[in-house]
């Protein structure tokens, strides 16, 4: 096949605006209806299983491409100064390579001037062309490229780990980069175009472009099982090539002299806007803190918001938290609040949290379903959604304004590989997931400075009604007289007072010194872990709250012998999580050495005991408490009823104050909610009082203006009462999160069963 004809073909794909005018190429070319001219995607027809088995997500498909990009800047780079990427003389890590090829500092891209960020993003660029829904993405890097010949053996592999020698890329499974496929349209299209960088041809090696399309092959027949992709070549094998030369491709008729250009044909994005929005945010997430920055560009005509420009450089969430938004963060927390913690078999990792202003959007840095991030090399490859937080965490008034980030970048291979899914989206259920969660849960939980956060935004967000709280006292105290179990689920339901110090945030400034100047131990010198179990010891300090994060002159804490599984500092105190030593024995009394290191200057030293304690009953059940007279009912402490209604009422909530999950807000169908007060056990019960089946009912009864206040009476107090037990039942089995659904069915009949004419004149003798 004569060069000038496929480099024609080549422009006629690249111009086709949509997967229609692709296939309308392929129909009126002889060679492309020919279905000899298609092989099959990794040199098998059984390919569709692996192609679509891989990120669930069409964000997280895409960000394979840039990532895929980064990885050929790099071995581009490497290979220019005659390193053999394999060799003990290539780089060791990805941060390592970025600074060493692109004098980045540290391979930290947030300390690069924005003009110097704009020059290496325009490297690696994600174009926009097309349909408004459902647009053109193109992929265009000036990596090293392939050449023609090599296109079989990269682009159009699968499991044939070309990069598992190379530390220093991010391609591990030779297959990230296929999982687009599934996301481009009726007809799967991906126009493949690159060419080698000149110096890295080989010698006698011609310098040509190749190019090929891939497509969906629909199995139409009973001889095959599945489907399967393809992509074709010219009559005698190859992929179609021609003289290589610079190609005026890209916006603004810019050229590209060698690399890649990848197009997706009507890609689909979740929400159609312009990518330089909300696709740029969703990839800021699935790139949290890439190698090197790209540009999108959009060329559709389509509105482009003040505060995202076209085109927008990305650099990932972790630049836009320590740089580029840190005006969207809570101005009393440092950017990054650090919990330096043993996770499990991931070893000692910096658990990152960072805590935002409650105005800032709720889907700008995290998600619903994203909002603990882990990372290898800046890519997210699996995600906990806000539940976690609300939950196990007890975080549920601040959960929405949390994302939290582990690096696990130097994780152990095997680990890694039992833990996350070669699709890069998700962890495995085993025991490697759970126990990190567990340690999660209870790291973040115990944090002082989230805590009093939480609680600050509980207070701002409970609108308290004392008549509410007085009436539900009252119907308690008489309800408890014929059923004391009632006090069972009060216990459970968090009603003790609990006075745990957490302080108070807006108590005090802390602000600490920039190096500090002392450190202490708090309480007794000798310090009690039953040998079974751990202790949680207190030091106090005058290190500011970023100590163990800032970019600069950071410390860290360090515990000899090394029994320390986690530290976290916040406003002078330092909190370590001590276990006791393998060979511990009850008696034994050991020295331990505590060090708050500083940088130019000397540790600070502080020297203490531990003496281990006779093994703990963990197996030992809790035990509700004792039931109390009805004399010292008031003793306890009823979960927060909150009133929610449609329209704004004084002391009262509205519907679109209140979200659910998904993020929407309350409508008429929702009846309750139960969420923890971020107290040890308490909880916060949400009643809508303005709920369809609610008024269905008192339009149903036609009952007098005293008879309808008590009816209101008789519903607060079912449901309140109702969403108290269910929960607390649900929430043994960790099913706390269904309460919304099944309270709409208990809904359904409370009233019909509660508001005949004996409980009304009960309720009429309890008001008199």
């Amino acid at each position: 096949m004569n060069e000038e004809y496929s480099k024609e073909l080549l422009f006629k794909l690249i111009s086709a605006k949509s997967e229609y005018e692709v296939k309308d190429i392929i129909d009126s070319e002889p060679f492309l209806v020919d279905l000899s001219s298609w092989r099959p995607y990794g040199g098998y027809e059984g390919n569709f299983n692996t192609i679509n088995n891989q990120a669930k997500n069409s964000i997280a498909a895409l960000a394979e491409k840039p990532i895929n990009s980064i990885d050929a800047l790099l071995l581009k780079e490497c290979k220019l100064r005659n390193l053999d990427p394999e060799s003990k003389n290539a780089p060791k890590t990805m941060k390592e390579a970025v600074e060493i090829f692109f004098g980045i500092k540290n391979g930290d891209p947030s300390e690069i001037p924005e003009k110097e960020r704009r020059n290496i993003a325009k490297n690696i660029m994600v174009i926009a062309e097309g349909d408004k829904k459902r647009p053109n993405i193109i992929i265009a890097d000036t990596g090293e490229g392939q050449h023609p010949v090599d296109f079989e053996s990269t682009f159009l592999s699968l499991h044939r780990g070309n990069k598992n020698r190379i530390p220093f890329v991010q391609g591990k499974y030779n297959m990230g980069g296929s999982g687009v496929l599934p996301n481009c349209g009726e007809y799967n299209y991906q126009l493949i175009l690159s060419r080698k960088t000149p110096g890295l041809l080989n010698r006698g090696q011609p310098d040509k472009w190749g190019f090929t399309l891939v497509r969906l092959h629909i199995a139409t027949t009973s001889e095959y099982k599945n489907s399967w992709y393809e992509y074709f070549v010219d009559e005698n094998g190859e992929i179609l090539s021609f003289h290589g030369e610079p190609l005026g491709i890209l916006p603004e008729n810019e050229f590209l002299n060698s690399g890649t250009y990848i197009k997706l044909y009507n890609y689909y994005l979740p929400e159609p806007s312009a990518i330089t929005s909300n696709l740029w945010k969703a990839l800021n997430r699935v790139l949290h803190s890439p190698a090197l920055p790209l540009l999108l560009y959009e060329t559709r005509k389509i509105k482009i918001t003040k505060d995202k420009p076209n085109p927008n450089i990305l650099m990932g969430n972790r630049v836009r938290i320590l740089k580029d938004d840190k005006d969207n963060l809570e101005e009393k927390c440092p950017v990054i609040i650090p919990i330096i913690a043993e996770l499990g078999k991931f070893g000692k990792r910096t658990i990152e949290v960072s805590v935002f202003k409650e105005d800032t959007g709720k889907e700008e840095f995290s998600t619903t379903n994203d909002a603990i991030f882990f990372t290898i090399n800046g890519q997210t490859h699996a995600t906990i959604g806000r539940s976690f937080l609300k939950t196990k965490a007890n975080l549920h008034y601040l959960a929405d304004s949390l994302l939290v980030h582990i690096d696990c970048t130097d994780v152990e291979t095997n680990i890694r590989e039992k833990t996350f899914m070669p699709s890069r989206d998700r962890m495995r259920e085993n025991e490697v997931s759970k126990e990190i969660e567990a340690i999660l849960a209870e790291e973040l939980g115990r944090h002082e400075g989230l805590r009093q956060l939480n609680k600050k935004r509980r207070e701002e967000q409970i609108s308290r009604n004392p008549e509410d709280t007085r009436f539900l006292e009252g119907i308690l105290s008489k309800l408890i007289k014929k059923n004391r179990s009632i006090l069972g689920y009060l216990g459970h339901g968090g009603n003790i007072k609990d006075e745990s110090d957490i302080g108070d945030l807006v108590s005090r400034e802390y602000t600490g010194k920039w190096m500090p100047t002392y450190l202490k131990i708090r309480g007794h010198q000798i310090k009690q872990i039953a040998i079974n179990s751990y202790a949680r010891i207190t030091f106090e300090t005058d290190a500011p709250n970023d100590y163990f994060s800032r970019e600069i002159e950071k410390g860290s804490f360090i515990i000899y012998p090394d029994i320390m599984k986690s530290y976290h500092i916040w406003n002078g105190k330092i909190t370590a999580k001590l276990f006791p030593s393998k060979k511990a024995k009850v008696g034994d009394i050991k020295d331990v050495i505590a060090m708050l290191t500083r940088h130019n200057f000397e540790p600070l030293v502080v020297e203490f005991k531990i003496k281990y304690i006779e093994p703990k009953d963990l197996e030992s059940k809790i035990n509700l408490p004792s039931l109390p007279s009805l004399a010292k009912i008031k003793n306890y402490q009823l979960p927060q009823p909150v009133l929610v209604y449609k329209e704004k009422k004084e002391g009262c909530r509205t519907w679109t104050e209140i979200k659910k999950d998904d993020g929407s807000s309350w409508c008429g169908e929702d009846i309750a909610k139960v969420v923890p007060s971020g107290d040890s056990k308490g909880v916060d019960i949400f009643i809508n009082m303005d709920a369809d089946i609610f008024h269905e009912f008192l339009n149903r009864q036609h009952l007098t203006k005293k008879r309808q206040e008590f009816v209101k009476k008789s519903w607060q107090s079912a449901i309140f009462l109702n969403s108290l037990v269910i929960y607390n039942d649900l929430a043994k089995i960790e099913k706390g999160d269904l309460l919304p659904d099944v309270i709409k069915s208990v809904s359904k009949v409370v009233l019909d069963l509660m508001c005949n004419d004996a409980f009304l004149k009960e309720l009429e003798k309890f008001e008199d």
